[in-house]
């Protein structure tokens, strides 16, 4: 690692069966950078996160995306944090989307008036440092947040858990932050440190916001997979009405009703029809 301005840090690359030109960007900036690529061939946000925190020599380790920028102050930020805070172990900052052209109007007016900025990674808990809680919902999202490399150890992310290539999975560093919090560790808001997520023309459409809530639903089942009540085709009955009610509701008020109402009704449709996919799923012979 090299000392920039007293503070030691390198970035590490995890290529997780890439086939684009990672190992070639790698080696443009290892002049510039204390840069480091590693391989993880296990297909997985999970195990590629795991790779890096097996591999990590400093005492914090910072997340981020491969769609993300950071902020200049980014890194600064945290290590201000890491000061001012030493018995946190987890930290998190905001996540601004920054969209590709211009969004649908449709789009703009859902964000602003219903809950579906988990979609677009949106995270902005205020101006202030506040601490980190997980039964109000007060913790990171995955694009942007830190962990002390000892606790991130005694709590890796589960491999069942996390996006893989065609899978919509989601909820990893959830599951993970949730655990190391739970433990008794303290967490820290760090208003600060702030990333861009670059949101492409291809995911400002209904159907990503389908495919992201049907993830959801998929990751709820597979962190609490107990089945209650009666099955139908694999999947309890209630969840076949509930999700057949509820889409039929999408599509009328999709005609009829403000994006802010019929947004709100194809999240839940969707979560629906995830956890009847993944009930079914976990039925099929491997």
């Amino acid at each position: 690692m090299e000392d920039t301005g007293g503070i030691e840090w390198e970035v590490l690359v995890i290529n997780n069966n890439c086939t684009d030109n990672t190992e070639g960007v790698v080696a443009d900036f290892a002049a510039v950078l204390p840069i480091r690529s590693l391989t993880e061939r296990d297909q997985g946000l999970s195990p590629a996160r795991n790779c890096a925190v097996a591999a990590a020599r400093g005492s914090y380790i910072l997340f981020t995306d491969d769609d993300a920028i950071v902020d200049t102050r980014w890194l600064l930020s945290y290590v201000d944090a890491f000061k001012a805070w030493p018995n946190a172990a987890v930290f998190g900052g905001p996540i601004i989307p920054e969209f590709v052209g211009q969004p649908p109007d449709w789009l703009l007016q859902a964000l602003r008036d219903c809950d579906i900025g988990g979609v677009y990674a949106l995270r902005d808990l205020g101006a202030e440092p506040i601490a980190l809680d997980v039964e109000s919902n007060k913790v990171p999202y995955g694009a942007n947040f830190a962990v002390r490399v000892r606790e991130q150890r005694r709590f890796p992310y589960n491999p069942h858990l996390g996006p893989r290539k065609s899978d919509n999975i989601r909820g990893d560093e959830v599951d993970s932050l949730a655990r190391i919090l739970g433990s008794g560790a303290e967490g820290r808001w760090v208003p600060n440190a702030i990333v861009h997520h670059v949101i492409p023309k291809d995911r400002q459409t209904i159907a990503y916001i389908r495919e992201w809530f049907v993830g959801q639903g998929r990751t709820e089942v597979r962190r609490s997979p107990a089945r209650y009540g009666a099955l139908l085709m694999g999947a309890p009955r209630w969840l076949w009405r509930a999700a057949i009610t509820s889409e039929i509701n999408f599509r009328f008020k999709q005609m009829y009703c403000p994006p802010r109402i019929w947004c709100r009704q194809l999240a839940t449709a969707s979560n629906y029809w995830g956890q009847i996919w993944e009930h079914r799923t976990s039925l099929r012979p491997n």
